[in-house]
């Protein structure tokens, strides 16, 4: 029964996580402000950092120059999808410029492979919840 629930809470909490960040990235996209952000060389990429979205580099008008990650790049390994030094399109929260979407970039891919995955845990876990009553 623990293994059940375990599952079924686990790929519920997979699918909300999901649905939150493509909510993120298309209220940036309609809501945010545009700008131009530079793609910066990794400091934790030698370390073998978890994170795999690349590091971006903007001037943010009351803040300075912002360095932060985008959101939604959730691939299983670090692959250089943004070449250093290239310049890129974002939209960010002008409350929180931290908080920045990569336009032009499609993450379908990658967003999909998320929700299938939540999606194969609530099965999995209510397969097995099913069997303990049947």
């Amino acid at each position: 029964m623990f293994t059940g629930a375990w599952f079924t809470l686990f790929g519920a909490g997979v699918l909300a996580w999901c649905a939150a960040e493509i909510r993120t990235r298309r209220g940036l996209r309609r809501n945010g402000v545009s700008a131009m952000a530079r793609v910066l060389v990794d400091p934790d990429a030698a370390a073998d950092h978890p994170d795999t979205a690349p590091v971006l580099g903007f001037q943010v008008e009351g803040h300075g120059e912002v360095v932060t990650r985008p959101r939604g790049w959730t691939t299983i390994r670090r692959t250089p999808a943004l070449a250093v030094d290239s310049l890129v399109p974002v939209s960010y929260d002008p409350a929180r410029p931290t908080l920045v979407a990569v336009n032009g970039v499609g993450q379908a891919r990658s967003d999909v492979f998320w929700a299938v995955l939540g999606l194969a845990f609530v099965v999995c876990g209510a397969a097995l919840l099913a069997g303990l009553f049947s």
